[in-house]
């Protein structure tokens, strides 16, 4: 009989030493699995950094000619490939379809894990929770989604086995930010690998991925995220839901008009925001698009501004499109805040900062960030926001906890686990992460991956 060993290879095309941008390619001779189709968070260095912006209709093509993108075989949409520019000379070969079945599982609507999706090939099945599908329908009608072609995701429930050629994948669900987060259990004739997305144990107690560590126990190899292992020094284990509200509710017990950047795809939060303003006797008012996208997803008490605000042309679209589906928005206008400042929370808009100026800002006002954008000082975007609440005098205030596992959480993952290799992304310290992973906190071997080179699962 013919030697099976070493016939299921695993590559990385993306999350090497940044946090983001995850694309892992599971391979056998027979077929072919993609897991996530991710952007870079985009940070100091990027040159796609404000004021640039990717030209409409040819974001892949100026990806893939500055190198910002990978060179994924079989997986681009064909029509999108470079004309002319530095890598042109690549898009014959980038057009060519592999013959391999290949489907691609997304793990959680977050832009580094689907922000490349609307880049696929149209005949590519791309499989998802059915939460994530729900998201991905509210995130194009408010203009919130990808670029490229529409996407279109098959609803996978979790404990669903697909199986593509001879690889079968299960999505198991994990607590994260986001509805629909899954993780996967991929097996293969060489062994089984199992892959976390993006998790964390410190969010309705960490049951589903305590859950998926258990279902994955014993895998031949690992593929974890690592993000909170990018830090020296390493950030404490984050603060519980609970917590985050507890440091909302205290500011808004104060007179003045608060401002906070929360994340619209953390639904969960995002109500609880909301109602926590409510009961505190706030309204809390979105910009258009994230009033839609809130809206369609059925959080309730959302508001938005009225046309006494002026706001970017997307946000008057996506109003526009809320109107069209049939969920009108309530609205609030200026005139209503500027006379009852205490009577309110306000999101930002961190790509329009001059629309700070029409808010009655004073001493005592303060901007809550609770993992909205912009997301930290590693983003480009961060340094001018910085600036313009110092100009206006508005303190920063710490509201939130990271989607992501602490330190010590991803330490008792893989000893829950116990794989043979630990594969490290999604992070800007795999090193560090690899170390802290391995012997002697754990039984596992860990291997530091980098781009072009095929790694055998045995």
């Amino acid at each position: 009989m013919a030697d099976r060993t070493d016939r299921t290879m695993i590559e990385f095309y993306g999350g090497l030493g940044v946090i983001g941008g995850s694309k892992i390619m599971i391979s056998t001779p027979n077929a072919r699995v993609l897991l996530d189709m991710g952007l870079d968070i985009p940070d100091g260095l990027d040159l796609f950094r404000e004021p640039v912006r990717r030209r409409c209709g040819g974001e892949l093509a100026d990806y893939l000619n500055t190198g910002q993108a990978p060179e994924l075989p079989g997986i681009y949409d064909p029509a999108q490939l470079p004309v002319q520019g530095p890598r042109a000379d690549r898009s014959e070969a980038l057009a060519v379809g592999d013959p391999r079945p290949t489907a691609i599982f997304l793990s959680h609507p977050h832009i580094d894990h689907d922000g490349m999706l609307g880049f696929v090939r149209a005949e590519l099945s791309c499989h998802a929770h059915p939460e994530t599908v729900e998201l991905h329908r509210a995130l194009a009608i408010s203009g919130l989604g990808p670029v490229g072609r529409p996407v279109t995701l098959q609803p996978t429930p979790p404990g669903t086995a697909i199986t593509v050629g001879d690889i079968v994948v299960e999505p198991i669900e994990v607590d994260h930010d986001v509805p629909g987060a899954c993780g996967f259990l991929i097996s293969t004739p060489d062994g089984r690998i199992g892959y976390t997305g993006d998790f964390n144990l410190h969010r309705n107690g960490g049951r589903r991925t305590s859950a998926f560590a258990e279902r994955i126990r014993g895998v031949d190899a690992l593929i974890t995220e690592t993000t909170l292992l990018s830090f020296d020094p390493l950030p404490a284990e984050p603060i519980t839901e609970d917590e985050v509200l507890t440091v909302i509710g205290d500011r808004l017990a104060g007179p003045q008009l608060q401002l906070i950047s929360a994340y619209e795809r953390d639904v969960e939060r995002a109500q609880a925001i909301i109602d926590l303003a409510r009961q505190r006797g706030r309204t809390m008012i979105w910009p258009g698009q994230q009033a839609t996208f809130l809206g369609l997803l059925g959080v309730r008490d959302v508001v938005t501004w009225d046309d006494s605000r002026r706001q970017r042309k997307a946000h008057q679209i996506a109003v526009a499109n809320a109107i069209a589906a049939g969920t009108q928005p309530t609205t609030v206008g200026l005139a209503e805040v500027w006379d009852r400042p205490s009577d309110f929370l306000v999101q930002t808009d961190s790509a329009d900062l001059p629309s700070l100026l029409d808010l009655p800002i004073s001493v005592g006002t303060g901007w809550l960030h609770s993992q909205g954008e912009p997301l930290g000082p590693f983003m480009s975007t961060w340094q001018p926001f910085m600036d313009w609440l110092e100009h206006l005098g508005v303190e920063v205030v710490p509201a939130g906890s990271s989607g992501h596992a602490g330190p010590q959480a991803l330490i008792e993952m893989v000893k829950q686990i116990a794989p043979g290799t630990v594969y490290p992304i999604h992070g800007f310290r795999p090193e560090t992460a690899a170390h802290l992973l391995g012997a002697p906190q754990t039984e596992a071997r860990t291997i530091v991956p980098a781009a072009g080179i095929r790694y055998p699962l045995r």
